[in-house]
């Protein structure tokens, strides 16, 4: 019997029966472990997890029964700060225009914050990462699918937190001037056996995403948590990004132990999201995956066409966990293609980043045609495809293909 749905509510019911029967895998491939990386998880954890395993094992099949999790990043700090919105706005714009479905996997930002001064308690200031996190609780707690949480960082000790002040490149300090954010800052900063100033930074730092993250865990709602990605990018890095693998590593326990241990964290599935590795943009990534492990591994694509990354695809299948598309703005169903991504290449979760559902990458405000063409042609097409499990209820209260609540 399929673990998700018999966990959870006990019995099978209508379309949630034949759903679970399509996830099955009919090939003699050994299944993927069920055991997360977080010791005692909690049950719901357990639950999306065993989801994402059976549906990892189904596409290893290769027999036509993958199903892929269409998501949606929403971009909460541009939403409200720059759009004037509310955290949401994109998970709605796709919901709007799919013809009324909704993402099965929704994900919000710790930051990178709007140039505030410090990482405080003020959920005025800190609106958007206050409502984000509001915005994924009710969608976990109303069965709409599932939910998890990035983090786009600055560097600790600054003093604005913003994008670019997440960036080796572009990091400043309080008078403006260009920060050294050199190997020795990064070897002192991930120093925990000697308790440097700069190691208390990063704590000071990961209390605050706890803190933030609390209320999901008060409320027991289950989180696809992928911090520190990219490490393998190259250029337009992050600060934990090209360095030194074990020191990597190294901030990877840092955070995993906080999490885990000194924050008691149990409802975390933990995300490797490394960027794609095509040697020009990102660099091989396999000396930077965690000591600790991982429980999904993932990669984010933005350069190229996103129906020719088999080699991604193939190349995360070496760890045995379930595959994501953690980011990407382009739709894997696209009407002038003969087969489509999902049929291609069944990820796990295909999640697309925030406004790129309908603006070009490359920043200057312009459609994305791939996605907005023919009247939003490939979102309606992803949407509708029956390969892909969408979000919220099933009929008659809304028109989802998968039963929600049978993995609370």
């Amino acid at each position: 019997m399929w673990d998700a749905v018999s966990l959870g509510r006990g019995r099978f019911t209508g379309l949630a029966l034949v759903t679970a029967c399509a996830f099955l895998p009919l090939s003699a491939e050994a299944q993927l472990s069920k055991t997360l990386v977080t010791p005692g998880p909690t049950a719901p954890a357990q639950k999306v997890f065993n989801l994402l395993v059976d549906l990892e094992n189904s596409a290893r099949a290769n027999n036509g029964t993958g199903r892929t999790i269409i998501g949606q990043h929403c971009e909460a700090q541009k939403e409200i700060h720059q759009e004037g919105s509310y955290a949401g706005k994109y998970y709605n714009e796709a919901v709007r225009l799919s013809g009324g479905k909704k993402p099965a996997f929704t994900e919000m930002d710790l930051g990178p914050g709007w140039y505030q001064s410090s990482f405080n308690d003020n959920a005025t200031e800190w609106r958007a990462t206050f409502n984000g996190i509001g915005f994924l609780k009710d969608r976990w707690t109303y069965g709409d699918g599932l939910v998890g949480v990035s983090f786009h960082h600055p560097y600790p000790g600054s003093t604005s937190k913003n994008f670019e002040n997440t960036l080796v490149e572009t990091a400043t300090n309080s008078s403006g001037q260009k920060v050294n954010l050199d190997d020795a800052w990064f070897r002192r900063l991930v120093d925990w056996q000697n308790n440097t100033a700069e190691y208390q930074t990063l704590l000071k730092d990961l209390k605050w995403a706890a803190d933030r993250m609390q209320p999901l865990k008060d409320a027991n709602v289950p989180v696809l948590f992928r911090p520190y990605h990219e490490m393998n990018k190259l250029s337009g890095r992050f600060w934990w990004a090209n360095r030194d693998p074990y020191l990597y590593k190294q901030l990877w326990s840092i955070i995993f132990n906080y999490m885990t241990n000194t924050r008691g964290f149990k409802n975390l599935i933990w995300v490797w999201s490394p960027y794609n590795w095509d040697g020009q943009y990102g660099k091989s990534p396999w000396d930077y995956y965690p000591t600790e492990g991982a429980d999904v591994v993932a990669v984010d694509i933005y350069s190229g066409n996103p129906y020719f990354p088999a080699r991604y695809y193939d190349d995360l299948k070496r760890y045995n966990k379930p595959r994501m598309l953690a980011e990407n703005d382009k739709l894997p169903v696209r009407w002038d293609k003969n087969i489509s991504e999902i049929d291609a290449r069944p990820w796990v979760i295909y999640n697309v980043w925030g406004d790129l559902l309908v603006k070009d990458v490359n920043g200057s405000g312009a459609p994305n045609y791939w996605n907005t063409e023919n009247n939003y042609k490939a979102i309606k097409d992803t949407y509708s495809h029956s390969k892909v499990l969408t979000g919220g209820a099933q009929a008659p209260n809304g028109n989802a293909n998968f039963n929600w609540m049978s993995v609370h």
